[in-house]
């Protein structure tokens, strides 16, 4: 019995990676927190993402700004300009998953869940808003 139960606590997580899972929070629509913040040159902001399961991120623009990691549930984020007036960098964090809510209707195929959150870049002579 016990090297039953020894075998199962080893393999029953892998069979869960292989077959996947169906959660409730597949039909909820992933979140960034924060999802806008103001920033000057040289300064970092920590991003998380909720409601989805492995996190792709990306930038609308790679000049302005960039992540420490593309990938996980937190990505710090770093300025590198110092515009003269306000710009606006998106970042987007992406999760695939089920749709299926388990209605019994879904189809169960995967997917890509996105959320954005807003980064105002500031000149560093300028006050943030308050």
């Amino acid at each position: 019995m016990g090297l039953w139960l020894g075998c199962m606590a080893i393999l029953a997580p892998l069979v869960f990676l292989q077959t996947g899972c169906e959660v409730s929070s597949a039909g909820r629509e992933i979140e960034i927190h924060p999802d806008s913040a103001t920033i000057k040159y040289g300064q970092s902001l920590t991003f998380s993402a909720l409601n989805g399961y492995v996190y792709t991120w990306t930038l609308s623009d790679n000049t302005i700004g960039t992540l420490n990691t593309r990938q996980g549930q937190q990505v710090t984020y770093t300025s590198l300009t110092d515009p003269a007036s306000p710009v606006v960098q998106i970042l987007t964090a992406s999760s695939t998953f089920s749709d299926n809510e388990g209605s019994g209707t879904g189809s169960n195929a995967p997917v890509v869940h996105t959320a954005e959150a807003y980064i105002t870049h500031i000149n560093s002579s300028n006050s943030p808003p308050l």
